[in-house]
């Protein structure tokens, strides 16, 4: 059997936790003025733990990922399923990890974006 599927999930894995990890790492940094620190940091919190909680989702995928290829490595036959329910929880865990993502920069924008006038006006004063 192919080890493409297994790869492929892998690597999209991978990326969502790349995704995840940075956009945790540049929310934490705006919150605390490393980035940004002549503007009025909004409540970033909700939006850092979405972020964090995609990075844990894509980091249980690819747990889940490492014991599919276990399986598949161990059973050697072509038409033994015992690797589906890992590489389903695996597909799940990129899912959540997507919507955790996705969730923490709808979060922080529209955080900024409900902040934004109270912070120009704040500046103008």
């Amino acid at each position: 059997m192919s080890d493409a599927p297994l790869l492929l999930l892998g690597s999209g894995l991978r990326m969502a936790a790349w995704l995840n990890a940075g956009a945790a790492l540049l929310l934490v940094s705006f919150s605390l003025g490393i980035v940004g620190g002549d503007v009025a940091a909004p409540d970033l919190l909700l939006p850092v733990i979405m972020c964090l909680a995609g990075l844990a989702a894509a980091c249980m995928g690819l747990v889940f990922g490492a014991v599919a290829g276990l399986v598949m490595s161990r059973t050697g036959d072509a038409i033994s399923r015992r690797h589906w329910p890992a590489h389903l929880m695996a597909m799940l865990c990129l899912l959540a990890s997507a919507g955790g993502f996705a969730a923490g920069c709808w979060l922080a924008a529209s955080a900024a974006a409900v902040d934004g006038p109270q912070m120009s006006a704040i500046a103008l004063s």
